[in-house]
């Protein structure tokens, strides 16, 4: 199959193209040529062009088959993006991870990956989350397993790492915080931390969205090339 990329600002697509590329796709320049477009996470809505079907992050249309939807996708993202956090909280800190106290909101991919990586460093885990399985779950893996109604008991971390796309914490939460606390939120827009708030209270806050762009294109990439063919093959084929 011949494939398009009319945009390359996203650095996960050029790798993933050259994995395509590498898998026995051909990449073309002209989209008449093309049986369907490759983008990137969150694309110009300019280049969903009608008529090809398209490759995307993100994206809600007819003819868009969105990757990150894509379990495969999914779960290798979340790792990716967790061991990114774990980058960013160890180059953004001057306090080591090991042996610290970390909170994790939620319990989702990423907070699970986050568990497993952290793990290693601090048995001082506590995870923030709403369902009872998921609290289960997280305590049979080493961590002080709290709901999330109680969050407001847990806030004397020395890192905290939220991953709930919903606002958890606003002016009350921030004030109780640790000075000197590190605050991650790997959230999808709008995040959950009422950035006003934090800045008042002079919260260390690092809103980390599209860490693995940044972090680890290469990886990140072929993850987005590997999706796209086993999409291809569920639909196409």
């Amino acid at each position: 199959m011949k494939f398009l990329t009319p945009d390359l600002t996203d650095n996960r697509i050029r790798y993933a193209a050259a994995r395509l590329e590498e898998d026995g796709f051909i990449r073309v320049e002209k989209r008449e040529n093309a049986d369907f477009i490759l983008l990137g996470v969150n694309p110009d809505k300019g280049l969903l062009t009608n008529g090809l079907p398209v490759f995307a992050g993100n994206v809600r249309a007819d003819n868009v088959f969105d990757y990150t939807k894509h379990e495969s996708f999914a779960l290798e993202n979340a790792y990716i993006t967790a061991e990114s956090a774990v980058a960013l909280a160890v180059c953004e800190s001057e306090r080591s991870l090991i042996n610290a106290s970390v909170l994790i909101t939620g319990y989702g991919r990423i907070a699970k990956a986050l568990q497993r990586y952290l793990s290693p460093l601090t048995r001082a885990i506590t995870v923030c989350a709403r369902s009872n399985h998921a609290l289960t779950e997280a305590a049979c893996k080493g961590a002080k397993a709290v709901p999330l109604s109680e969050l407001r008991t847990q806030l004397e971390q020395d890192f905290i790492f939220n991953t709930v796309p919903h606002p958890l914490f606003n002016a009350e939460e921030l004030s109780q915080l640790r000075e000197g606390a590190l605050l991650i939120d790997l959230a999808s827009f709008p995040g959950g931390v009422d950035k006003h708030a934090a800045r008042v209270n002079e919260i260390r806050l690092i809103e980390a969205r599209g860490l693995p762009a940044k972090y680890s294109p290469k990886s990140a990439g072929a993850a987005v090339a590997c999706a796209v063919e086993e999409m291809i093959k569920e639909v196409f084929v």
